[in-house]
């Protein structure tokens, strides 16, 4: 399933509206620090191994498009 990403400074988290998750990071843009946190979080928060989340698009911007396989959504 894709899901439409938005990210944001502050305090780690992950808010969700239908298919539009917003996820928070503390973590710096600098060397990926920020997309590897927001993975991270999105593995967690669906319980699924952090290799199995694709990054579809955005990987410089803070609007990304990830997808999970569709067994791992709830």
């Amino acid at each position: 399933m894709k899901y439409e990403v938005h990210v944001s400074r502050g305090t780690a988290g992950i808010e969700r509206e239908g298919n539009t998750l917003k996820v928070h990071t503390r973590k710096e843009t600098v060397a990926n620090r920020a997309n590897v946190d927001v993975i991270l979080q999105l593995a967690k928060y669906f319980s699924v191994d952090p290799a199995s989340i694709r990054l579809i698009s955005g990987a410089r911007s803070r609007r990304k498009v990830i997808e999970i396989p569709d067994e791992h959504t709830r």
